[in-house]
């Protein structure tokens, strides 16, 4: 069976996505000379209608219709919007902000700018070739299509309109059907009278990706259509169940950060999937000497820890990462740093031809009431060092200060800065792409700042604050924002980067994220120290040099229990049973005593206080994860640069040059596992 051929005809709304001072008004619509100036004046703005509009009701018809698009393809449905500026259009043409209503002419200034923008002929065109049609029109709007109007008695016609439009429908030779709304249907539905047509749609669509034969159904008898609808629970305040039917409530007991994967939100694919998702790595001097002696443990000698050192980008063939973030507050830390920098440019010093984003660094001055920086400061920063991109000015509303009253002033201030930002970025003709960042406290919160932002004009958004905040929390607040976005828009995440959440991410529009969590694991978890393709982690084998007296080794002294000599001994002791083991000539059971007899006198309470049977269950926690390393020697199946050349030294907890060679290996695991989830 044939599904019919649908045609969505929908309104145009006081909310849009630009909002600029000088928008059209109907004196510029009156002369066409007048009207192709002022729209090359605010090209800035420009977007294609389907874009434009952001009341709810474009919003909800808009997700409806990408369901049947998604669900039956993307030629079963189309859109047109009857716009009181442009006239019907499609949903594709682009238009400009401007600030027309027929809801604010009288009855007869309607009818006359209704018959000059020719809306009653253009209808009937528009309608001509299709089977189905679904008018989600008020009553200003319906009256301005001047039905009635020729249609075939092939044709179905269905209106979702008030009691009162349905006298403007008059006598049609279609199938019609008037679906009348009230203030009883939005309290039964639980949804604003003002959206209600948009969310009734797409409550009848998400039926009909379920049941498709449902769309032959209603063309054969529209009336039917009010039974599909009653159908569907009512207890939806939003057209928007993220995981099945689970409700929040329940997700967020049963999902965890260790779930395996977070379930696609119930929503469809972010209009902007087709640019891709990237991944950053913030910098913060992770570097490692190239000649370090192994063996030995030396270092090259006169080496310049600044200069000598290289970066992960610099001993594989490719990049592990697709751009770096670098923080000025980072920068500004080191003299030598800084200095090198201003003298040579961001890429010289990163060593990285690749993109660089840079940002302030909003974590380095957390506790001040205001950033240190200024917008123009901050934007000759980013222009004269060269950056490929710029992030606006941002304030942290996190712990502390996501309190009442602080949270608002940041709030406020971040918006403030982006605003002043993309202004400045417009008027000075600067090279790097300008990114504006939201910061929040809630999905509502972030939503409203990003709607913000990209009415500013910005294609580049950031949301600031999450690092800590759950996965599911993070998914909440991409649903809120998910209805602003555009097929032009980028969104970046700082400071999350989760393997298991990113599909839910992209889907919902994210299209790059930062983090160093892979990079740091190596040397900061207490247990998940090598990571896997397969997604299995390891423990490393902690064999701390007693030269350089670091805090195991210092305690142990200092609590009598043993002597440097003793501790020494053992230590030479671990490292050459690794070897020998790597090599077959230590069994696993030899091994494991060896590394178990260092291990056991390091294994003190930090109060250097010997508790016995602690002491037994740190020891025993060890030997079994380090049985599991030894048995499986993850780093014998890897084909990453690092293990081939380090082989069983990369699982050795010690010292930078292992532990952030084995954090270079955990990226390249990750940006393998992230792209392979794209593929």
């Amino acid at each position: 069976m044939c599904q019919p051929r649908v045609l969505v005809v929908t309104s145009c709304t006081g909310q849009k996505r630009f909002k600029p001072e000088n928008q059209l008004t109907l004196r510029d619509f009156e002369d066409l000379a007048r009207l192709q100036q002022r729209e090359a004046e605010l090209a800035e703005s420009a977007c294609p209608a389907n874009q434009m509009y952001m009341g709810q009701q474009h919003l909800r018809a808009m997700e409806g219709v990408g369901l049947m698009r998604q669900s039956l393809g993307r030629e079963t449905v189309d859109v047109v919007i009857l716009s009181a500026a442009y006239g019907l259009i499609s949903e594709d043409k682009s238009i400009v902000p401007y600030q027309v209503t027929f809801n604010r002419m009288k009855g007869y200034e309607m009818d006359e700018w209704a018959s000059v923008l020719g809306i009653r002929q253009a209808f009937e065109r528009a309608i001509a070739d299709y089977d189905l049609v679904f008018l989600l029109l008020g009553e200003n709007y319906l009256r301005s299509l001047s039905l009635p109007v020729e249609t075939s008695p092939t044709q179905t016609l269905l209106f979702l309109a008030s009691k009162t439009s349905a006298k403007y429908i008059g006598e049609l030779a279609a199938k019609t059907f008037v679906f009348t709304l009230s203030n009883v249907e939005a309290k039964r539905y639980r949804y604003g009278l003002v959206g209600l047509k948009g969310f009734l749609f797409k409550r009848f669509a998400q039926r009909v990706t379920q049941e498709t034969q449902l769309l032959q159904k209603v063309y054969q008898q529209p009336e039917v259509f009010r039974q599909i609808i009653e159908r569907e629970p009512v207890p939806l305040e939003l057209p928007k169940i993220p995981y099945s039917v689970k409700s929040v409530k329940t997700r967020k007991k049963k999902l965890s950060e260790k779930t395996e994967f977070f379930p696609i939100p119930d929503l469809t694919q972010a209009p902007n999937w087709h640019l891709g998702m990237q991944y950053f790595i913030p910098e913060w001097d992770d570097r490692v000497d190239p000649g370090y002696d192994f063996q030995n443990d030396t270092f090259t000698a006169h080496r310049d820890a600044y200069l000598d050192d290289i970066y992960a980008h610099q001993i594989y063939n490719l990049p592990n990462y697709d751009g770096v973030l670098v923080s000025k507050v980072v920068v500004d830390k080191s003299k030598k740093k800084k200095e090198y920098i201003e003298k040579n440019g961001i890429h010289d010093c990163v060593r990285f031809s690749g993109k660089i984003m840079g940002d302030c660094g909003a974590f380095g001055y957390i506790k001040e009431s205001e950033p240190p920086y200024t917008t123009d400061e901050i934007m000759d920063y980013y222009e004269q060092l060269n950056f490929n991109y710029g992030v606006s000015i941002d304030h942290l509303i996190v712990g502390p200060f996501a309190q009442s009253g602080v949270r608002e002033k940041r709030y406020n201030l971040t918006l403030k800065n982006a605003e002043e930002f993309i202004q400045k970025h417009r008027a000075g003709h600067y090279n790097f792409t300008p990114i504006g960042v939201a910061q929040g406290w809630s999905p509502d919160s972030y939503s409203k700042a990003v709607k913000e932002i990209i009415g500013m004009g910005y294609d580049y958004v950031a949301l600031g604050g999450l690092a800590r905040t759950p996965s599911h929390e993070i998914i909440e607040i991409l649903e809120a924002i998910f209805p602003y976005l555009t097929p032009n828009t980028r969104m970046h995440l700082f400071g999350v980067g989760r393997i298991n959440a990113t599909p839910a991410f992209r889907h919902l529009g994210v299209t790059s994220f930062d983090s160093a969590s892979a990079l740091r694991s190596a040397w900061l978890d207490s247990a998940a120290n090598y990571h896997t393709i397969s997604g299995k982690q390891y423990a490393a084998v902690r064999i701390p040099p007693v030269e350089r007296s670091g805090l195991r080794v210092k305690r142990v002294l200092e609590a009598g229990i043993s002597d440097r000599e003793t501790l020494k001994r053992l230590e030479e002791n671990s490292l050459q049973a690794m070897r020998e083991f790597d090599a077959g000539k230590l069994t696993l059971e030899e091994t494991l005593a060896i590394l178990l007899a260092y291990d056991e006198l390091l294994e003190l309470p930090r109060d250097g206080k010997v508790n016995p049977e602690a002491q037994a269950r740190r020891l025993s926690k060890h030997e079994k994860m380090y049985r599991e390393l030894l048995t499986d020697k993850p780093w014998k199946s890897c084909n990453c640069r690092i293990c081939q050349n380090l082989g069983i030294d990369v699982v050795i907890f010690r010292g930078n040059d292992r532990n952030r060679r084995r954090g270079f290996h955990n990226t390249f695991v990750f940006y393998k596992r992230f792209n392979d989830l794209f593929k």
